[in-house]
């Protein structure tokens, strides 16, 4: 049985739990994700600690051979990329609470919840090309698969 069927009648007296419970997830999903990026595997994998300090020290070694100035450039676009990130999550919650605060119904809810996970998605696709290519451009080894097939 649908979780969302069973909470909608409840809903409809006090919607903003299930607002707040279903946007939560949409924005999980996409934190999810991109905690596993970050740790350099796919969803739910860990590399294992000796890979993890392999590439820790490979990092390490590549940020040690830019000069103060490459090292402040590259500080500085990740700080506008990670600034940027941040707004459009706050868009997305937005957009969520625009969708399912006048949602009528559960399909209407589900219709939200798909829109905005694919959205979701497709944003974590980008801000993750754009961290792959600012790592490129610093000549730093990334952490993504897509460097790990390199």
């Amino acid at each position: 049985m649908n979780l969302l069927n069973t909470l909608l009648p409840r809903a409809r007296q006090h919607p903003a739990p299930l607002l707040l419970a279903g946007t939560l997830l949409i924005l999980g999903i996409s934190q999810a994700g991109n905690a596993a990026f970050a740790a350099g595997s796919g969803y739910g994998r860990h590399p294992n600690p000796e890979r993890r300090e392999a590439m820790q020290r490979q990092q390490a070694e590549a940020i040690a051979k830019l000069s103060s100035q490459q090292r402040q450039a590259y500080f500085a676009a990740r700080l506008q990329l990670e600034q940027r990130v941040s707004v459009e999550r706050l868009d997305q919650l937005s957009q969520a609470e625009r969708c399912m605060v006048p949602a009528r119904d559960v399909d209407a809810l589900q219709s939200c919840q798909r829109n905005l996970q694919d959205q979701a998605i497709e944003q974590r696709r980008r801000w993750m090309t754009e961290r792959a290519e600012l790592q490129r451009r610093f000549g730093l080894p990334g952490w993504g698969k897509d460097q790990r097939r390199q």
